[in-house]
């Protein structure tokens, strides 16, 4: 019988992805209620004075305003939230901020959690927005970031030992700061989603934050990256046979139950992670969203229930979240790593340090040839990523190139150093080679992706920065022979057709010139890193790469 103190309730929103509307018998059996949006200003109202704060009434309003217009003003981007979750989990942080900074300002410490819990989501173009918009709703209001001195300096000292301090003490305090913002997440978040889009430095900034913590507060973090989107989901979750009702465990439900087991004895001092390292959609994260709210519980399909650990915390990576749905948005704590704070000077630095020294300093004997490729880089990396992504020449706005797939300016600069590792060597020393060669893996880092007249256009515009004696025809065409220092037409390294023997037709191969360039680039570049070649049918993709690969040695 049916025990009358017992009540069942369905808590659903089927209105988007992952979600299946309840079948209609058992719709029926169900009393349906509809809810409304709560009311924001009373509920603020009540928590604020639940905190111990004295002037809610006027805070509570000046927090909803806020929110209602950062709502209506900012950019709509997938990964913002200025729902009920996020107020809350504001209003949690100024009371906890309150309690330990009972001698400051009421205003002054919810300006400061306002501030501090949602500018890491903010992306580059927000962040002046938002602080305008706190400047006007607190007046005369400025106040520090919260300190963590020791753990931002263990931080500047991990990257600065391990070789990524930059030239600009800008982009490298923004670097620090994001771990700092990472960090603060963390606290008042467990599921944390650090998106952005690739070359932004979201990895390192998790390795750096490691690292931070073991120094700084003898932490010992654990990471386990894992792909959600590399099995189909039942492999994922685990998969209960119908049939036998045999269980098989998934990959992430062994490693989420091993994780959550309590702290062995002296070993009170881990953190463990779980880093969902891929696309976020519907499919598999919906599961989730009661392990993201405050449940904690992880339910597999066999019944069983894994209570997430206060030692354990989860972060997906990712690069946007257009495919997740707004329930798992406004669970997850959120930081935005933006490429543009970032840039590609960076990598470009670090490269140089690495080929001309051990990666963190640049050894005396070979700093003549660092200060040369630095300025070469200046002279024409910046401008020709200006024009091919943005069309600006000389700071005018003109028309951007084409590409036959999209490449970002950290990509390029990638591209430019593989091809200086794999053309330029140690050996050359004359400067006039130096940028010939220099030249060369340019227009074929930064302008290989490029298309038609896109090519034409870069021709002459890196001519025109050269102001070096250039071959007058397409310098596609051409490659710098350095032993005989000069520019030679590719067509003089087409060698005469060979009949295949015995005669295949399928073998057939007439070599041709873009054949032969092909080949020299696959041959230099295939040891060093991966390669990708992008055209249409018919232009002996498939059979350049075949060839390649049969001369390789077995």
């Amino acid at each position: 019988p049916c025990n009358p103190n017992c009540g069942v309730f369905i808590t659903m929103n089927p209105g988007y992805a992952g979600r299946t509307e309840l079948p209609d018998n058992l719709k029926a059996l169900f009393r349906p209620v509809t809810m409304i949006v709560p009311d924001f200003l009373q509920i603020c109202e009540i928590m604020l004075f639940s905190e111990g704060f004295e002037t809610a009434k006027v805070l509570a309003k000046k927090m909803t305003v806020l929110y209602r217009l950062s709502q209506e003003q900012l950019s709509k981007q997938y990964h913002y939230d200025f729902g009920m979750r996020a107020l809350k989990s504001v209003l949690v942080m100024a009371g906890g901020l309150k309690r330990q900074y009972s001698d400051m300002r009421e205003e002054l410490v919810l300006m400061r959690c306002l501030r501090d819990s949602n500018l890491p989501k903010f992306v580059f173009e927000d962040v002046p927005l938002f602080s305008g918009l706190i400047a006007d709703l607190f007046p005369g209001l400025d106040c520090p970031r919260v300190g963590y001195e020791d753990l931002k300096q263990c931080c500047r000292d991990d990257l600065e030992a391990r070789g990524f301090k930059c030239s600009s003490e800008v982009v490298f305090e923004d670097q620090v700061n994001k771990a700092i913002q990472f960090f603060e997440t963390q606290l008042v978040r467990h599921t944390t989603m650090i998106v952005g889009p690739t070359g932004g430095g979201k990895s390192l900034l998790l390795d750096t934050l490691k690292n931070a913590r073991l120094a700084a507060e003898n932490t010992v973090v654990k990471m386990c990256v894992l792909n959600p989107k590399a099995q189909p989901l039942h492999e994922l979750y685990g998969f209960m046979d119908p049939a036998t009702r045999d269980w098989t465990d998934g990959i992430l439900s062994k490693i989420f139950r091993e994780l959550n087991e309590p702290l062995p004895p002296g070993k009170e001092n881990e953190m463990r992670w779980i880093i969902y390292d891929g696309d976020v959609d519907a499919l598999w994260v919906e599961n989730m969203n009661s392990v993201m709210d405050d449940n904690r519980l992880l339910t597999l399909p066999n019944g069983e229930r894994i209570r997430l650990a206060a030692h354990c915390c989860m972060i997906c990576e990712t690069f946007d979240l257009q495919y997740a749905s707004p329930a798992t948005v406004s669970r997850c704590g959120m930081v935005w790593v933006d490429p543009k704070n970032l840039g590609y000077r960076p990598y470009y630095e670090r490269w140089i340090r690495t080929r001309c020294g051990n990666g963190v300093l640049i050894e005396e004997e070979c700093q003549a040839e660092a200060d040369n490729l630095t300025s070469l880089f200046n002279k024409y990396v910046p401008k020709s990523i200006d024009l091919i992504l943005t069309g600006v020449v000389d700071g005018e706005m003109g028309q951007k190139l084409q590409q036959v797939i999209p490449i970002t300016n950290i990509d390029m600069v990638k591209q430019l150093c593989s091809l200086l590792d794999a053309f330029m060597d140690k050996d050359i020393t004359d400067n006039m080679d130096i940028e010939a060669m220099y030249v060369y893996c340019i227009m074929w880092s930064l302008g290989g992706q490029l298309v038609g007249q896109s090519r034409v256009k870069y021709d002459d515009f890196v001519k025109k920065l050269a102001r070096e004696a250039l071959p007058d025809g397409l310098l596609y065409d051409y490659f710098y022979d350095v032993e005989a220092h000069k520019w030679t037409k590719w067509q003089t390294r087409v060698i005469p057709y060979e009949e295949p023997s015995p005669f295949r037709f399928y073998e057939v191969m007439v070599p041709t010139t873009d054949s032969v360039l092909y080949a020299h680039l696959l041959a230099k570049l295939a040891p060093l890193r991966p390669i990708l070649f992008v055209g249409e049918s018919g232009t002996a993709k498939t059979t350049i790469i075949q060839k390649y690969l049969s001369n390789l040695q077995s």
